[in-house]
């Protein structure tokens, strides 16, 4: 940026946003004393910000740029802004408290930033603020009480950061006019308040920028430490609430019936809690749902069979439960499932057949569970699928070879179960795969040579089953690290580091060979003896054996 654009004494506005300038801003531009409005957004400015600003400053966007240094406390100075974004940059250092004296401020965001120290109590002495963001930065403490009085607040993001302590119970009401609060991603504890998921005229509950004008549209507090129930209230959240998120806290009791009440809902995210009971049978009505995330809580029963109106659902994910049963048949409605993890369960029964109908599925997992019977052929149609893995069953009956069509295969892990047979010859087809588990099974035959030709394999473990035959020597086969074959007393040879013992030679079958040829040449030759007597060189008798040979 040119420092003579100091000579415009009489510029009121600039505006040079979505370019590309570099290096820092001239401080040149403190000269422009009639400056209002300046935005110098998402370029890839450096250096520190300039502190001589001009005192008519209103608007300040500096925000998507490479800035370092500290927030300027001169900017406390500036008794007429309204406006001041500073999103994404480098900067340190603490909130400078003498923003509080920024009566007129309106909007502040500081967020994405590397800003530490805690929230200044003169920022809850601003009358007319209505946007505060800090979020993305090392802000710690707790958020000064005075800040939920704040009763023109519309917009409260400060997720990603290092607060504490619980959010007001009735946050709902102290803050009227709020729109968007977003708190994921830090330390708050207790119960979730009750009047926020009364307010009707809440917009957003989450990072999100997407909102639907004076409805709930998302509701998020993932990642801290929320204990207690998911309030009844809940169910009674707008009908156009398109995402609710409660995942890693600490929430108890059951999945609320009433949940079936959001019919807009997209994705359900409640992992990592202490969520017990059953899934309810009515979560089938919410016909929208693309995400439902339910992973490592305290549920118990089915999967309920209403799972298959779920027809737009791709992502399913109920690993380390207590869930048992079947998979429903049903589910083969999900056309366009793309994750399955229904891992560390105590499911029983087969595999359905129907998993192969899944053509989007590229994560399959099933292991640790009960399934028994055989692995289904279809499988191998899932020409998608990049991780399989079905370990810590009680799967039998041979491999299916059509898993060599799975060219996409990142991870394929079979290990723990019964299978038998041989290892399908297809596997050589596997060019993508990394990790190949086959350990702990009754596998029996020798190792398919094309397996050394997989050369991306980082992993390979084909250890306590019966194979026999002679190991490569060269590809995986060559590099110990990277491969297990314990517990299969019949293999031998392979390179020496493996201290396995010698093939047997092969028998020689040279004199074999040979006899098979004398033989017969013995037993015409007195023949041909026999047609020279009879009629010499040109008798009948000569001619059929020539033609014979």
């Amino acid at each position: 940026m040119s420092p003579f654009l100091g000579n415009l004494s009489f510029l009121r506005s600039l505006y040079l946003q979505d370019n590309r300038f570099q290096e820092k801003i001239p401080v040149e531009l403190g000269r422009l004393f009639r400056l209002q409005y300046l935005n110098l957004s998402t370029n890839s400015l450096q250096g520190e910000i300039p502190t001589n600003l001009s005192n008519y400053l209103s608007y300040v966007d500096l925000t998507f740029n490479d800035l370092v240094g500290k927030v300027p406390a001169s900017f406390g100075s500036l008794s007429k802004l309204t406006n001041l974004y500073l999103f994404s940059n480098h900067l340190i250092g603490g909130i400078p408290p003498s923003l509080g004296n920024l009566s007129l401020l309106l909007a502040l965001d500081l967020g994405g930033n590397n800003i530490t120290g805690t929230i200044p109590h003169s920022i809850c002495l601003l009358p007319n603020l209505e946007v505060f963001g800090i979020g993305g930065n090392y802000v710690s403490g707790t958020v000064p009480p005075q800040l939920y009085n704040i009763s023109t607040l519309t917009s409260l993001v400060i997720p990603d950061n290092q607060l504490t302590g619980s959010l007001p119970q009735d946050i709902g009401i102290t803050l009227p006019n709020l729109r968007r609060i977003g708190v994921w991603g830090n330390q708050f504890w207790g119960p979730i308040p009750v009047s926020i998921s009364n307010a009707s005229r809440m917009e957003l509950l989450d990072l999100s920028i997407n909102s639907l004008s004076g409805k709930l549209v998302k509701l998020g507090f993932y990642e801290n430490s929320f204990g207690g129930v998911l309030p009844p209230s809940t169910a009674n959240l707008s009908s156009k609430l398109d995402e609710l998120l409660a995942g890693r806290n600490q929430l108890v009791g059951t999945i609320p019936e009433g949940i079936s009440n959001l019919i807009e809902l997209a994705k359900i995210g409640f992992e990592q809690n202490s969520f017990s009971g059953v899934i309810p049978f009515e979560i089938g009505k919410l016909r929208q749902l693309r995400g439902l995330l339910l992973s490592k809580n305290k549920l118990s029963g089915p999967i309920p069979a209403s799972i298959g109106n779920l027809t737009l659902l791709f992502e399913l994910e109920l690993t380390e439960n207590n869930l048992n049963g079947t998979i429903p048949s049903s589910i083969e409605n999900i056309l366009g499932l793309q994750s399955l993890d229904l891992s560390h369960n105590f499911f029983t029964g087969p595999i359905p057949r129907t998993v192969g109908l899944f053509s989007t599925l590229t994560f399959l997992n099933l292991d640790h569970n009960s399934f028994m019977g055989a692995l289904p052929l279809e499988i191998g149609k899932l020409i998608n699928l990049g991780e399989l893995n079905v370990a810590d069953n009680k799967l039998s009956g041979p491999i299916p070879s059509s898993l060599g069509n799975s060219l996409k295969l990142e991870s394929l892990l079979l290990d723990g179960n019964m299978f038998q047979g041989s290892i399908p010859p297809t596997f050589s087809s596997l060019r993508g795969v990394q990790i190949l588990d086959l350990s702990r099974n009754n596998l029996s035959s020798q190792i398919p040579e094309g397996l050394a030709a997989l050369r991306i394999l980082k992993r390979l473990n084909l250890s306590f089953n019966n194979l026999s035959g002679e190991v490569p020597s060269h590809g995986v086969f060559g590099n110990l690290s990277t491969l297990s074959l314990v517990g299969n007393e019949g293999l031998c040879g392979g390179i020496a580091e493996m201290q396995l013992p010698a093939c047997p030679k092969s028998k020689k079958k040279g004199n074999r060979l040979g006899f098979k040829i004398i033989v017969p040449i013995a037993c015409i030759f007195p023949s041909l003896l026999l047609v020279s007597k009879a009629g010499g060189c040109n008798s009948p008798v000569k001619e059929r054996l020539e033609n014979s040979f």
